[in-house]
């Protein structure tokens, strides 16, 4: 087993993957969403898709514990549960979707969703309506087919948030809880499907301090950063890497 760990270690793409995770971790700590944006497009690149998704889950579950404490005590549970349940509805389906769909396929579908929600929160798209239950309900079924498929439950829920009204840090406690209610059952998931291996299990060991340090350093900038500060971050951060992980570049 240490000889698979030690394979992992002697790649230099590897270690492109450990610098995507102190990045994500930062994005992660400072928004409360984004680390998936930034992680999957550029590990999904290097290595399988469901790679990827595995090394993003453990990291992402091991380090953002402690955030928890305080956006339970922060979110609006009225707008985080029908989400939620919907989401985790759907996750099985999208981890379905995981196990056999084309790598590159993946990879497009990704990022240009990325790409998407990016462009309509830059060009200032808000909604001042309360949004009924269905449109809930069908943002929650469709953040949960794309976490289980690609990791990334976050752009159509960011989106939703981000698009209405709250305040940042409403808006980061809401996606903070929402995101710990889809880990617990993609974890399940990924279980039920034979994901979890000896070998990304022990090739995600050093993605965790990767992603820890960093995660704890964007808690500490949001604490000083203001609304226009925390919108405009997320976003560049985000849009770089589903550019980055265009798999267009391969073709270059």
């Amino acid at each position: 087993m240490a000889d698979t760990l030690l394979g992992f270690l002697t790649e230099p793409r590897y270690w492109a993957v450990v610098g995507a995770a102190a990045l994500a971790g930062l994005v992660r700590g400072f928004s409360g969403f984004g680390g998936a944006m930034m992680f999957m497009p550029i590990a999904g690149l290097m290595y399988e898709p469901k790679l990827a998704a595995v090394w993003l889950l453990i990291a992402d579950d091991a380090a953002a514990l402690p955030m928890l404490r305080d956006a339970v005590r922060r979110c609006v549970w009225r707008e985080v549960l029908p989400l939620a349940l919907a989401a985790v509805a759907a996750i099985p389906l999208g981890v379905a979707l995981l196990v056999v769909a084309d790598a590159d396929v993946m990879r497009w579908v990704i990022c240009l969703v990325i790409l998407l929600a990016v462009a309509l929160m830059a060009l200032g798209w808000r909604y001042t309506a309360r949004l009924g239950l269905p449109a809930t309900l069908g943002t929650g079924l469709l953040a949960g087919l794309s976490g289980g498929a690609a990791a990334l439950p976050g752009p159509p829920v960011v989106l939703l948030w981000l698009g209405g009204q709250s305040a940042a840090a409403t808006v980061r406690a809401n996606l903070v809880v929402f995101f710990g209610f889809t880990a617990i059952a993609t974890a399940i998931a990924y279980w039920w499907k034979g994901l979890f291996t000896a070998e990304s299990l022990l090739s995600s060991l050093p993605l965790i301090p990767a992603y820890l340090l960093p995660l704890r350093f964007g808690m500490r900038l949001f604490a000083r950063a203001d609304e226009a500060q925390f919108r405009r971050v997320a976003l560049a951060l985000c849009a770089f890497a589903a550019l980055s992980g265009l798999p267009l570049w391969k073709m270059l």
